[in-house]
């Protein structure tokens, strides 16, 4: 039934794969206990499993969905494909998933630690590799696209529009290179510097050089893992500092530089300013010294009245 549903999904390929993975763990589950036609008992006992194992509410609310997805899907189409009667109900209808915090778990570097990241990666060029790193680590502060996007770019994606260089993004969840974003002269050179040392034909704007095979399409991985080495040197990779912390940081530098709302939604190109609001909301709450200001009414007071 998973395979049958999975073939049916108009969805991207790798979320087809993350739904059968989603499922077959649930599958597990149910063969652990013996379970052989779920009740909606069993799946809300599933859920608290998964909140005692101490899986994060992200993937809760993802396995949940999943699962209504599913049993949805078995129900509408029952009578036709011939499934057994049990499914003509759909059992996970209404289970709650996880409620999830819209702040963004990933803390953004502040102007100091980015600028400290940039050096790092400058003083490294010290091979093509170098000079690919610093490229993508400038593109990704500076204009906030996404590791997947990066790994997507092309070198025909590189254009000019009016007197401005630009970079064609093929965004997440798009099929194709829609949209852009603008080049600084220092992004522009950075680019140039790498892609003037490059001797292959490969189409992508970032390959492999000496990693497993050369020249090929840089995977997210490698990607990820580049950038993780260069924030160790530069000592601010953490829990909170990752890789996907620099399109935070892009949405953190342009509003503590005078960016308005709206400019920062431009920029990201996020679809709705809701999402916006978030990076907005935590600079907000970080430039509040209120925890301070009542700390030192008390105590300020306090010191007053013993002199």
């Amino acid at each position: 039934l998973i395979e049958l549903f999975c073939e049916n999904l108009d969805i991207k390929k790798n979320s087809v794969i993350s739904y059968k993975a989603l499922l077959l763990r649930y599958v597990r589950y149910l063969k652990r206990h013996n379970i052989s036609y779920a009740k909606r008992s069993d799946i809300i006992n599933y859920r608290e499993q998964m909140w005692e194992e101490g899986l994060k509410a992200n993937t809760i609310q993802k396995q949940i969905v999943v699962i209504r997805n599913f049993y949805q899907w078995l129900k509408v189409n029952q009578r036709q494909l011939e499934f057994e009667e049990i499914y003509q109900f759909n059992i996970a209808e209404q289970i709650k998933g996880a409620k999830i915090d819209r702040n963004y778990k990933k803390e953004p570097l502040n102007k100091e630690q980015a600028i400290k990241l940039i050096e790092v990666a400058k003083q490294n060029r010290t091979d093509i590799t170098g000079y690919r790193n610093y490229a993508i680590i400038l593109l990704m502060i500076i204009t906030g696209i996404r590791s997947i996007e990066v790994v997507r770019a092309m070198k025909a994606d590189i254009s000019k529009l009016f007197e401005y260089s630009i970079l064609y993004v093929h965004g997440k969840g798009k099929d194709g290179a829609d949209t852009f974003v603008k080049l600084s002269q220092e992004v522009t050179d950075a680019l140039n510097d790498y892609l003037n040392r490059r001797k292959d034909n490969s189409r992508y704007l970032f390959v492999t050089h000496g990693e497993t095979s050369s020249c090929q399409q840089l995977s997210s991985n490698t990607l990820r893992r580049a950038i993780t080495v260069l924030m160790k040197k530069a000592g601010i990779y953490n829990a909170k500092h990752t890789p996907h912390s620099l399109r935070h940081t892009t949405a953190y530098l342009n509003l503590q530089a005078g960016g308005t709302l709206e400019s920062t939604q431009q920029l990201l190109r996020h679809k709705n300013i809701e999402t916006t609001l978030i990076y907005a909301h935590n600079i907000n709450r970080i430039n509040d010294d209120s925890e301070f200001r009542i700390n030192n009414y008390l105590f300020d007071e306090e010191e007053e009245e013993s002199k």
